[in-house]
């Protein structure tokens, strides 16, 4: 995959699906699951609202917000299949 905007924006949106998934069920993760989780938290936590800066614009300018993430598409992507592999590991028990 080409390394533009549009496919980093797409390829993120995915990541943060993917990590909400996981946050909601954050408690269920298995200790053996865990240093995985912990090392996948730190390395996506640049995407978490609270750590990214606030929006102004001038007038009728278009903002366009920066990323934090310094990689690339493939970096993403890694990122994605590592959490993908994560989430399917988690069972969620019905009661």
């Amino acid at each position: 995959m080409t390394d533009t905007p549009k496919n980093q924006t797409l390829i993120t949106g995915q990541l943060l699906q993917i990590r909400d998934k996981l946050i909601a069920k954050r408690h269920l993760i298995p200790a053996s699951f865990q240093a995985e989780w912990d090392a996948l938290a730190e390395q996506t936590e640049m995407f978490d609202p609270a750590n990214q800066g606030q929006l102004s614009h001038v007038g009728n300018q278009m903002v366009t917000k920066r990323s934090a993430f310094k990689g690339t598409v493939n970096d993403l992507l890694q990122l994605v299949d590592a959490m993908r592999n994560l989430n399917r590991q988690i069972k969620i028990a019905a009661h």
